[in-house]
């Protein structure tokens, strides 16, 4: 039974001393955007255009300066797009740390 009682106060000890390094390591992770639709310089025929991407850690992400909801670390929203040009600018901030990226396609409706 000593041997079970010592066993147990080790364990505990050791989860004590492993949560402040698990939570530290979302803080040393570095914010990475990814965005993977729309891909930047093309045309497209029909609105709305869906942007996704994904963020490496805990961010808000706004696209043109709309939060859009995150799970597990990946987005998605449908983007009601202007004939023409249409600048597209995703930022992702996660305290002090801010990625941003920007993408530009041309929104040309079919004429029916």
């Amino acid at each position: 039974m000593n041997n079970l009682s010592k066993l147990l106060r080790i364990l505990v000890l050791i989860s004590l001393l492993a949560l402040p390094i698990t939570a530290c390591m979302e803080g040393s992770m570095v914010l990475i955007l990814t965005l993977d639709t729309p891909q930047d310089k093309t045309t497209v025929s029909a609105s709305p255009v869906t942007v996704s991407g994904t963020v490496t850690k805990t961010a808000e992400v706004k696209i043109n300066d709309v939060v859009v909801p995150i799970k597990g670390g990946k987005f998605s929203t449908d983007l009601k797009l202007t004939e023409g040009t249409n600048v597209i600018n995703v930022v992702a901030k996660s305290g002090k740390d801010t990625e941003t990226k920007t993408v530009t396609i041309t929104y040309n409706p079919s004429k029916q």
